[in-house]
This record gives structure tokens, sequence and C-alpha cells, in this order.
């Protein structure tokens, strides 16, 4: 078995440009520079049409994807942990503030943890100032309620919980898949 190459190394080896490539193989141009330079993988369709029109097995193509230096790691996980103590606040009321708040402030000299960690934070502001819209309005609507705690908060933290795991999850897989924050996140901070 031939050892694997990159597609940019097996293209510029049959002294083909981008454009000819994508021409050759029916490929969009950006779909190839995107695999070039590791923003993609591509399809296994993509992969074996490239691999069929470079006259290479498709299993000699090997993905260029740029490793992350450590700085970025490091980043990476500061901004994964301040999502996930988000979850605290399932255990502790406003813990999804208070937290997440914590790791931000002790880490905010960096600027990409800055600008992330003040995208979480919004969100999670936001989402805490609609909670207490709701169980406002759910407390007008249908009253107190027996007991000591009242009613709407038995209705509205429950979804505020589900919510903030929801949001965890989905933002965690997102990241995890392309190593960046959500846009979902909007800067009120």
């Amino acid at each position: 078995m031939k050892e694997q190459q990159t597609l940019k190394e097996v293209r510029k080896q049959q002294n083909l440009t981008q454009e000819e490539l994508a021409n050759a193989a029916g490929i969009s141009i950006r779909t190839i520079q995107r695999i070039e330079k590791g923003e993609t993988i591509g399809s296994a369709y993509t992969i074996k049409i490239l691999a069929k029109t470079l006259g290479i097995e498709s299993s000699n193509l090997k993905a260029s994807k740029p490793k992350q230096t450590s700085q970025e790691q490091d980043i990476y996980i500061k901004v994964k942990l301040q999502n996930f103590s988000i979850l605290s606040v399932i255990l502790i009321p406003f813990g999804n503030l208070i937290f997440p708040a914590i790791i931000f402030f002790r880490h905010r000299e960096d600027p990409q943890i800055k600008v992330l960690g003040k995208k979480i934070l919004s969100f999670q502001l936001m989402s805490t100032i609609l909670l207490f819209i709701v169980t406002v309005f759910i407390f007008h609507t249908i009253g107190r309620g027996p007991g000591a705690i009242p009613l709407p908060v038995f209705i509205s933290y429950p979804m505020y919980i589900l919510v903030s795991v929801s949001t965890v999850i989905y933002t965690s897989m997102h990241m995890h898949a392309n190593n960046k924050l959500l846009n979902l996140f909007p800067t009120i901070i």
C-alpha cells in the first residue's frame, strides 16, 4: 500500500491547479480549497471522486487537519469548562451564572476567552432574565399555589434547567465537531 498523502500533495505532484482539479472532478473549487486548508475532510463521495480523478485509491488520501497549538487547546478546554459549568444550575440556583463568571474572570486576559466567555455569560444572563419574566407571568396567571414554594417555580425552573442542559449539549457537540463556539450566543455584556 502506498503512503497516504494529502490532497494538496497529490495535486501538486500531478502539476494541477485547484481550478484544473475542480473542473476535471466536477467539484467546486471552494470544496477543494476547504479540504486542502483542513476546514473539512470532505464527504466520502467527494474524496472518492477526487481520488478517481487523480488516479489514486481514495484510501491513499489523508485528511489535512491542522493541529491545534497547546495554547489553542488550552483556550478550547477553558471555554468548554465554562460551557459545562452551566450545568451547575441543576444543583445550585444561579449556578449557571456564578461558575461560568468565575471561570471567565479568572481567564479574561486572553482575548479569545474574553470574547467567547462573554458570549456564554451573555446567553446565561439573558436566559435567567427570561426565566424571571416567565416565572412572574406564571405567578400572575395561575396564582401562588399551595405550599411554601410557589407553583410557578415548579413549572418554570425545570423548563429552565431543560433549556440549559439542551444548550450545553448542543454547544458541546458543535464545539467538538468544529472546535468553534456557536454563533448562537449573542454578546450583551
